[in-house]
């Protein structure tokens, strides 16, 4: 009999000319891989599973020893239709599941991250800042990740309210009457830094709405990738394409 489990398909690599190696995060069991023979054909009904963020009640074998599990058939199959069909939307829920996938080992429980994830992906496709919603997984994920910058105070007086900017030297939050502490902190906007705080902590699910300026967003990302590259060191290829889009659409603004 086969086992039965839901889930969103977040990645999708070739096997063979007709076959798929599928990665699933699901509810209780994280995320696994799965062949799917038969996926590439044209008239598979199993072709859905080669989309990125297809979801829905999966039939075949779960993985043992940490070995590869099997797909055989899907019930209940959707996309986020916006997701599916925006280049850019695609690109940010990529990122978030390149993310996903760089924090955790497969066969991780992750219950916590997969509901965030159905969340985030329902916000992104319903029309929410994309950007916005790949920022608050990128501050979150950084625990996963063993890095703790200092985004609750101050780390000389422990100040939590007023104007802060990021420091790389104090791992964290700078208040402006310290700044002349750290030559080479960042210079970043105080709003950004406001988001960077406010969004360590906040509840994507609950949010229903969120508009934050380009000019702010630019800042804000500015910070969250310098603490990637330096005390990570993980770009995934989402951002990379996210990067060159945005890089795009600046020259484009510039040559109107």
């Amino acid at each position: 009999m086969d086992d039965r489990f839901s889930g969103i398909v977040i990645g999708v690599r070739d096997y063979s000319e007709n076959d798929s190696l599928i990665r699933i995060i699901s509810p209780g069991i994280g995320i696994n891989t799965y062949l799917c023979r038969g996926s590439k054909k044209a008239k598979s009904q199993m072709k859905i599973v080669t989309q990125l963020f297809a979801h829905g009640v999966f039939f075949g074998r779960l993985p043992k020893n940490k070995g590869l599990g099997y797909l055989n058939s899907i019930d209940q199959a959707g996309l986020y239709q916006q997701i599916s069909l925006d280049i850019l939307l695609n690109a940010y829920a990529s990122h978030i599941a390149e993310l996903l996938t760089a924090a955790f080992e497969e066969h991780d429980p992750i219950d916590h991250w997969y509901q965030m994830l159905v969340a985030g992906l329902e916000k992104i496709n319903s029309g929410l800042d994309p950007q916005i919603m790949a920022n608050i997984f990128e501050i979150q994920l950084l625990t996963v990740f063993g890095v703790q910058p200092n985004l609750v105070d101050d780390p000389i007086d422990h100040t939590r309210q007023g104007e802060f900017d990021f420091s790389e030297k104090y791992n964290g939050i700078l208040a402006k009457q310290h700044f002349a502490m750290d030559e080479h902190r960042l210079h970043a906007d105080p709003a950004a830094i406001y988001y960077l705080r406010l969004f360590s902590r906040l509840d994507l699910e609950k949010i229903h709405s969120i508009k934050v300026s380009d000019k702010i967003k630019r800042s804000l990302q500015r910070v969250i990738n310098l603490i990637y590259d330096r005390q990570i060191g993980l770009k995934t290829r989402a951002r990379s394409f996210i990067e060159q889009m945005n890089g795009l659409e600046i020259k484009r603004t510039n040559n109107d």
